[in-house]
């Protein structure tokens, strides 16, 4: 069985800022990949390189998902980790195997409604899948066991393998599929990092308890769509309401205000593993749970005075001159963006200590956003102070459900 660490509030706060570190650099290489890649490639490659950039994000859903649901079982059944990582590990190879033959064997369908160059770069990407899912896996135990140093490194060996390939292969005349063969060795790299050695988990006959199973992946499906929904619908919606220029404005002010949201994912993987141990006393998961609505308020709070002081200064010194329009959108973009990250963090604590109830109203968010966006966005300004709207009742309704969980299990002890 694996050792219980210490969840106290300075563990807390140095996973928190191991990973929020680990995110910045990341975030920041991918950054410069893109930058290179758009020096390097024509544009229509480029075009290419980024729509397989976009493949691995909506991938990066599933992988979530596996991840914390590997992360919950590890931390809330320590004696059956062993049968809970092979079992999650088959599935997510399954799950990849199935990617895998969709890509390869529709690549030069996908190539041609997808107008790409060719269809090669689907069957590259194709093929490392499997070992992104089956990776996410074993994350997820780094992360259930609170080793967050390992789990940092793991990206930061992604984000490093990807950005040297990519900009050497595309360098070296290969193109788009250099860039996507770079980012399947990423994933290689990064398994590398967190594989472990079968029946290191503990018992290795344990059984695998499917009713948490099916619990736990339900709320993370749950919260991840509404993660989409949010995250996703406003920007390509600019894309149908907005012509070229306007949609390129808006998307840098999403641009900022993702760097929060991201920011504030890191206190979740963080604290999630620490809310879902049923051995942690009631007042201490409490505690935790305080200093991580903290953190994310502190977060947010920063970049909001940042952009409401210094928006012009952001824009320029990020996007350059030409995005001066967009500076205007900072702000209400921020807020926005720090409201969610407030609903999602509670989100995922209800999905680690099943209140599915809260991960609904983070998807219920979603969708009220979208509507209101449909209906009622015509401008950018429109557009963002519409998701404070909805991202204003959604971190409201769930800080409720939360408290009043709260109180049932005050009551119950």
């Amino acid at each position: 069985m694996p050792s219980i660490p210490r969840t106290g509030r300075s563990s807390l706060l140095a996973n928190t800022a191991v990973l929020s570190a680990t995110t910045l650099g990341v975030s920041a290489a991918n950054y410069g990949l893109n930058v290179a890649l758009a020096r390097l490639l024509p544009p229509a490659e480029f075009g290419d390189a980024n729509l397989a950039i976009n493949l691995v994000l909506a991938a990066a859903v599933v992988a979530a998902t596996l991840q914390l649901v590997s992360s919950k079982m590890i931390a809330t059944h320590p004696d059956s980790a062993s049968a809970v990582t092979r079992t999650l590990t088959l599935i997510a190879g399954g799950i990849g195997l199935v990617v895998l033959l969709a890509f390869t064997a529709g690549a030069w369908v996908l190539a041609d409604v997808l107008r790409t160059s060719t269809p090669w770069m689907f069957v590259v990407l194709g093929l490392g899948l499997p070992i992104y899912f089956m990776q996410a896996v074993y994350r997820g135990v780094l992360q259930g066991d609170l080793r967050i140093g390992r789990l940092a490194l793991s990206y930061g060996v992604e984000a490093a393998v990807r950005v040297v390939g990519a900009i050497a292969l595309v360098w070296a005349g290969f193109g788009v599929v250099g860039a996507s063969v770079a980012i399947t060795l990423s994933f290689v790299a990064s398994a590398a990092v967190v594989w472990r050695r079968r029946g290191a988990d503990g018992n290795a006959e344990g059984r695998v308890p499917w009713a948490a199973v099916r619990a736990v992946a339900l709320g993370a499906t749950i919260l991840l769509v509404g993660q989409v929904l949010i995250n996703n619908g406003d920007l390509v919606l600019s894309k149908v309401f907005f012509d070229p220029v306007v949609a390129g404005l808006y998307a840098s002010a999403a641009l900022v205000g993702r760097a929060v949201f991201f920011l504030s994912w890191s206190v979740v993987q963080a604290v999630f593993p620490v809310a879902a141990r049923a051995s942690l006393p009631a007042a201490e998961r409490r505690r935790a749970v305080l200093l991580a609505v903290g953190l994310v308020t502190l977060i947010g709070g920063v970049a909001l005075v940042t952009v409401f002081f210094w928006a012009d200064t952001v824009s320029n010194v990020m996007f350059g001159s030409r995005y001066a329009d967009a500076a205007s959108l900072l702000f209400p973009y921020v807020l926005a963006t720090t409201l969610f990250a407030l609903a999602n963090l509670l989100g995922a604590l209800g999905v680690a200590t099943g209140r599915l109830a809260v991960p609904t109203v983070v998807l219920a968010g979603g969708v009220l956003q979208t509507i209101l966006l449909l209906s009622a966005a015509r401008t950018p300004e429109q557009m963002v102070w519409l998701q404070v709207v909805a991202m204003s009742f959604t971190a409201l309704c769930a800080a409720v459900f939360w408290s009043m969980a709260e109180k049932r299990v005050d009551r119950a002890l």
